[in-house]
C-alpha cells in the first residue's frame, strides 16, 4: 500500500451531524481525488498512539485537520503527539455549519457534504500549487 501524499485527519464523529460530515467529506475527496493523492488518518490508533500509525502520519508530505465543533478532538489529539500539520478547518468556526449534538448523525444536507468537501479540496489544491 502506497503512502498517500496528502492526508486528513478528521473527527469523524459518528454520533454528531457536524462530526460525521468530516467523515463523509473526507471520503468523497478521496472517491473525487484518488487515494494514491489524499488518505484519511486513524484517529482512534492516533488516540491510542499506536507507534506505526503515528509514524506514517509524522511521515506525510501534508496534513490537514478536519473538526466537526468547536471542541477540536483531531486537533487536540494531533497536539498531544506532535503532529504537524498545515491546514485546518472547523465545521462550526470556519464554516458555520452548527453541531446539532448528539444523536444527530444524519442531520445533514447534500449542500453539507458539499460544502466540507469543497473546503478540504480548496485546502488540498493549495498543497498542488506550491
Amino acid at each position: 500500500m502506497k503512502t498517500p501524499e496528502i492526508g486528513l485527519l478528521t473527527c469523524n464523529n459518528g454520533s454528531s451531524n457536524s462530526g460525521n460530515l468530516t467523515g463523509i467529506a473526507a471520503k468523497e475527496v478521496i472517491k473525487e481525488l484518488g487515494s494514491d493523492l489524499v488518505g484519511i488518518c486513524s484517529l482512534p490508533a492516533l488516540v491510542n498512539k499506536i507507534p506505526r500509525q503515528v509514524l506514517i502520519v509524522k511521515d506525510l508530505k501534508h496534513l490537514i485537520i478536519v473538526d466537526g465543533c468547536r471542541n477540536s478532538c483531531a486537533m487536540k489529539v494531533a497536539d498531544k503527539l506532535s503532529l504537524s500539520h498545515e491546514a485546518y478547518i472547523n465545521l462550526e468556526n470556519d464554516l458555520k455549519i452548527e453541531k446539532l449534538g448528539p444523536f444527530s448523525t444524519l442531520r445533514y444536507s447534500d449542500e453539507d457534504v458539499k460544502k466540507v468537501t469543497q473546503a478540504i479540496k480548496a485546502k488540498i489544491n493549495q498543497f498542488l500549487r506550491q
